[in-house]
């Protein structure tokens, strides 16, 4: 069923055919212009030989590559071309808006495939197939590829990681010398034919830079160990180490200068890929140490020898046959360097084993001479295949990451070449069905042309188109839900990948209804002409479309993937902001808890300082008190021997000055109150309590601080230029004021008389002897 959509029919096949000598005839007529078609889809009519006609003149221009709509045809130049796949050129192809604008290249292949990776929000993997004829260059593809993708796909920004990349890089580049040398082979048609086919999965983490690699090879031909076609050779790596190995080497492989052995035919040819010392390197930076290699190397000198292994025909079935005379060193060699003890490795050869009967019985038959050569044979294609598939083993441990570093990857699948020779061997028809296959799948070269020059070099598979731009329904939704319609009641259908094949026609039609829809919003952003789809047709199973339909299906699906992430974001950052106001709320509430919480305790604690210093500030003044008071009454009574001679006084004066001498606080009290004692006899007592010098009483001048309840302090002041000092008061506690007074005063002779309130103080009054 073929369905079509926005265009028309295009002109009748019946009606080309008419023309189609006359288009051919002129559009040939101009070959000097067909070297610069750089699509085939420009061909015009498609036919094997305008294309090839095509080809052949872009190949006279040293032009090799050429688009043919989706897919790339690579023509192998058989010479070095300079600059054609230099770094800087793959930088180029990498930073370009539009890669297909510019030249055809391999790169423009690799780098479309890279942001296909790049550019889906869900990692899909992608693969590259090379395919074609043997010699036709797809080894050389394939490591061009794979140097691309080393450049472009590793720029970590540390120099830590960079140096990891460049080491992972170094070991996924350096497994090619080490496959090729074991599985190529030099052909008719190629030196370097690859005999084997390998899918190469070069392993990319989110950040799209390669962190490792996996082979995985698929048919080695390991006939080519023991027969070859004639001209041709055997794999590389025989000549590489009967051509490179050293002397010390060569004795101990026992292959001397100029040794010739029957399955290593055309040794004198000198090939590039016959560098020994390449392979080594190689080797080693994968991990394979010297003793390794040498075992390798033995196990192949053996294989050598074992190819050298003749037998003559027995005359007795019962007996087996035995290898010919000048092959017995031969015998002895290959056990020596297999490591076989040599009847086990004859036995091996010569005898047969059979299992029969219920009992599972033993029988050992001889075998026949054409039955020996072929267990020989087999015996040697065996090991080779077995250490094929070690170092292959070897390989993938050495450059394969880790499952967690790694999300996508870039398949590279490098099929063995298709050869028609008039002896075929099992892995030659093999290798071209798998080849047939491939080309029915892709489609042909022709048909690929014809499709997209006939405007639809796009083609989706239902399901894939399906998947991927189910979600253009979005842009068109619809309330109606009848019987007919491809929508449910409830809402959207949601395509199961195991859906029939029937559910899938409802759900693309539906698809395609958006179409309208998808154009008028690319009027409104750019040009209506160019708005308008081109014709879309829906096969039986694939979608064609044009570039200009693919794009805009594109632009719609990131438009719909834009409004969902916005819508996305839009839940997402009112979420965020809520969940932050409730946080911020909890936050100012155990805030406010542990603030109060911390103010009570602080306050608790100063109250009980407090209350601790109270008391204890208390007890002290009170212990004060007690200790003032007792030194007071228990002061003893000093006699003076002597009375001043210059005052004259009676007998009861005399007495009486004795007394407040010998109690001169309790004289200060009374020489300082208001009443009781008269005016002489005060300063009298100032002067005894005072002990002053003997002298004129007259000479000195005595301030008191008074108020109405009674002294404050005394202190003696000087007068000219006479200095004196009162002689400390003795007792011990006189000096300490727990409390100080703003009002009291100090000095260096001041004797305090506390007590326990002071209300006022007066003004001072001056007050002289004598």
């Amino acid at each position: 069923m073929l369905q079509q959509v926005n265009g028309h029919n295009p002109g009748s096949d019946g009606q080309a055919r008419e023309y189609l000598r006359e288009d051919l005839q002129e559009f040939l007529g101009g070959e000097v212009l067909l070297y610069k078609l750089d699509d085939l889809t420009r061909v015009n009519p498609v036919t094997l030989e305008t294309v090839l006609r095509c080809l052949q003149a872009r190949y006279m221009a040293d032009t090799f590559y050429t688009n043919a709509g989706c897919t790339l045809v690579a023509l192998n130049p058989f010479k070095p071309v300079p600059q054609l796949y230099s770094p800087e050129l793959m930088r180029e192809y990498h930073a370009a808006p539009q890669p297909q604008k510019l030249k055809p290249h391999v790169f423009t292949v690799g780098e479309q495939t890279y942001r296909n990776v790049k550019s889906l929000i869900e990692p899909v993997n992608q693969s590259i197939v090379v395919s074609g004829e043997s010699g036709a260059g797809k080894t050389w593809t394939s490591r061009c590829l794979m140097k691309f993708y080393a450049v472009v796909a590793a720029s970590p920004a540390s120099w830590e990681s960079h140096k990891i990349a460049e080491r992972i890089e170094q070991r996924i580049l350096n497994s090619n010398p080490v496959m090729e040398a074991f599985g190529n082979a030099c052909t008719l048609r190629n030196n370097n034919s690859s005999r084997f086919g390998k899918f190469i999965q070069l392993q990319l983490n989110r950040a799209q830079q390669m962190t490792g690699a996996a082979v995985q090879t698929y048919l080695l031909e390991k006939t080519r160990v023991a027969c070859q076609a004639s001209s041709e050779r055997n794999f590389h790596i025989f000549y590489q180490i009967c051509k490179g190995a050293s002397e010390d080497e060569r004795l101990q492989w026992h292959l001397p200068e100029g040794a010739a052995f029957s399955w290593l035919p055309n040794p004198e040819r000198s090939l590039e890929e016959d560098c020994f010392e390449v392979t080594r390197e190689a080797m080693l930076h994968l991990g394979i140490d010297t003793p390794t290699q040498n075992n390798i190397f033995k196990v192949l000198a053996g294989l050598l020898y074992l190819g050298n292994i003749q037998f003559a025909a027995s005359e007795d079935e019962a007996q087996p046959c035995q290898p010919m005379d000048d092959a017995k060193y031969s015998v002895r060699t290959a056990a020596s360097l297999l490591g076989l003890p040599e009847d086990v490795l004859l036995e091996m050869v010569q005898i047969r084993t059979i299992r029969a009967g219920r009992q599972q019985q033993v029988f050992r038959k001889p075998c026949a001479r054409a039955e020996c050569d072929t267990r020989r044979d087999c015996l040697a294609k065996l090991i080779y295949a077995r250490l094929f598939d070690w170092l292959v083993s070897v390989i993938n441990s050495s450059i394969c990451a880790d499952t967690d570093s790694w999300t996508t990857f870039i398949g590279l699948l490098d099929v063995y070449g298709f050869e028609s020779f008039p002896d075929n061997s099992l892995e030659q028809l093999c290798i071209n069905y798998a080849n047939e296959k491939l080309q029915l799948e892709a489609c042909g070269l022709v048909e690929t042309i014809h499709i997209s020059a006939a405007g639809f070099p796009i083609r989706v598979s239902h399901r894939n188109f399906v998947e991927r731009y189910k979600l253009l329904r979005r842009l068109h939704p619809r309330t109606s839900s009848g019987p007919d319609s491809p929508y449910p009641a409830k809402g959207l259908p949601e395509w199961c990948p195991h859906s029939e094949e029937a559910t899938l026609e409802p759900l693309i039609q539906d698809i395609l209804h958006t179409l309208p829809v998808l154009t008028q919003a690319a009027a409104i952003t750019g040009d209506s002409a160019e708005a308008m789809p081109a014709p879309m047709h829906c096969g039986r199973t694939k979608v064609f479309m044009t570039d200009s339909m693919l794009e805009l299906l594109e632009c719609g699906r990131a438009r719909v993937l834009e409004q969902c992430a916005r819508c996305i974001q839009g839940g997402w950052r009112r979420h965020r902001h809520r969940e932050q106001e409730r946080q911020r709320r909890a936050v100012m509430l155990i805030q406010a808890a542990i603030r109060s919480w911390l103010t009570r305790k602080h306050i608790q604690r100063l109250h009980a300082a407090a209350t601790v210093i109270k008391r204890a500030w208390q007890k002290w003044r009170i212990r004060m008190a007690c200790l003032a008071a007792k030194e007071l009454d228990g002061v003893e009574e000093k006699h003076f021997s002597q009375v001043p001679c210059s005052l004259s006084t009676s007998p009861l004066q005399t007495r009486l000055l004795e007394a407040i001498i010998r109690l001169w606080p309790l004289g200060l009290v009374l020489a300082n109150t208001a009443m009781g004692v008269g005016s002489f006899q005060r300063k009298l007592v100032v002067w005894a309590c005072l002990q002053l010098p003997r002298g004129s009483p007259s000479s000195y001048t005595v301030q008191t601080a008074q108020d109405q309840a009674g002294v404050t302090s005394i202190r003696a002041l000087p007068q000219g230029s006479i200095k004196f000092h009162c002689r400390k008061s003795p007792l011990r506690y006189a000096d300490i004021c727990p409390e100080p007074s703003p009002y009291s005063i100090t000095g260096f002779n001041q004797i305090l008389l506390e007590r326990h309130r002071l209300i006022h103080v007066t003004s001072s009054a001056f007050t002289g002897l004598g």
